[in-house]
């Protein structure tokens, strides 16, 4: 027989704060990303590079007890001990990484509070700019560009906005999905080579000697997390095909960065001297160009960060940073406003 009037029913289920809606959005983008195989792929290829920089921790630790053992059998004050083979090593191998010059000036001090603390922000800088940063390139092209393009397509927004959720939580929530894999390949890995090189070091003593790099590296993270993410969501907005998305995504940083290299050349070929050389690195046209590139951009912003740089050195890279993500963030909640 037909039912006539069913009336009002109480909610039986357990209602989630008003707070927490867009963890909902969050939780069905990581569980979508978590289905590719090719994230889970780079995933634990971002791993990969933490046996090496753990190797370069103890390389590091070992040679800075060799040489205190050598300076305890010459009756010398452990706090002058110069650290020479550091030095032409790290001049031999690492001169065209950035805060190499800064590092050796702390080599020759002697200091070993100092030396440690310097070496190990400067391991862990180039561990966010090189491995991590291309991994992040890759892992965020596979993730982001249908975030949002499939719901436009789809027009899930009539779904998602006819439920008591306002644009800042849905943007909220799909900005989280890809800085939570961020954080899987950029933070926990840096924590843990922190934590492994407490374990290597001597004593408990090199704990308050380097308190400040886990801020350092938390800090490191939101700046990466923030630009990065809210460019790829921004392409994600502008189109229906999550491919157009995926391309756009490796055309910024591919042209942004090809751009510099071709300065970078140019100045080479004008001054004589070979790519990459320090002088070609830091000279005038170089540095005011570097801006261009998303990627220079970070790094400036990472080497301000680790101490590295000083703020008159990188303000180009982080008001670069800045504008583009004001830019994609304006962009952004403009595209996700235009269907209501």
């Amino acid at each position: 027989m037909p039912i006539n009037d069913v009336g009002y029913r109480s909610l039986k289920s357990r209602t989630e704060s008003s707070l927490f809606r867009w963890l909902a959005i969050c939780r069905i983008g990581v569980q979508l990303a978590l289905k590719s195989k090719w994230v889970k792929r780079i995933m634990l290829a971002a791993w990969l590079p933490v046996t090496y920089w753990a190797a370069g921790f103890f390389v590091f630790e070992k040679a800075i007890f060799a040489e205190q053992i050598s300076g305890m059998g010459q009756g010398v004050d452990l706090n002058q001990v110069t650290s020479l083979a550091l030095t032409e090593s790290i001049t031999n191998r690492f001169s065209i990484f950035p805060g190499v010059d800064d590092l050796q000036e702390v080599l020759r001090t002697g200091d070993i509070p100092q030396i440690r603390n310097t070496a190990w922000r400067w391991m862990l800088m180039i561990f966010f700019r090189y491995p991590q940063a291309i991994t992040i390139l890759f892992l965020v092209g596979f993730i982001a560009p249908s975030l949002i393009s499939q719901d436009i397509r789809s027009r899930a927004f009539l779904l998602y906005f006819s439920r008591p959720i306002s644009r800042i939580e849905y943007i909220f929530g799909k900005i989280c999905v890809p800085s939570i894999f961020i954080i899987l390949v950029t933070t926990l890995p840096a924590l843990c080579l922190y934590v492994v090189a407490i374990l290597m070091s001597p004593d408990i003593s090199t704990l308050p000697q380097t308190w400040d790099i886990p801020m350092r590296i938390i800090i490191a993270t939101f700046g990466l997390v923030i630009p990065t993410s809210a460019v790829a969501l921004m392409l994600s907005s502008l189109t229906q095909e999550s491919r157009f998305a995926n391309f756009s995504w490796f055309v910024v940083w591919g042209l942004g960065h090809g751009a510099w290299l071709t300065i970078v050349l140019a100045t080479s070929l004008q001054m004589g001297l070979p790519l990459f050389d320090p002088q070609v690195m830091q000279s005038e046209v170089v540095s005011n160009w570097s801006a261009i590139s998303l990627y220079n951009s970070l790094g400036s912003l990472q080497s301000y960060i680790f101490g590295f740089e000083t703020f008159a050195e990188s303000w180009r890279g982080i008001v670069s940073l800045f504008g583009i993500t004001a830019f994609s963030m304006t962009i952004l909640y403009q595209r996700v406003s235009s269907p209501m």
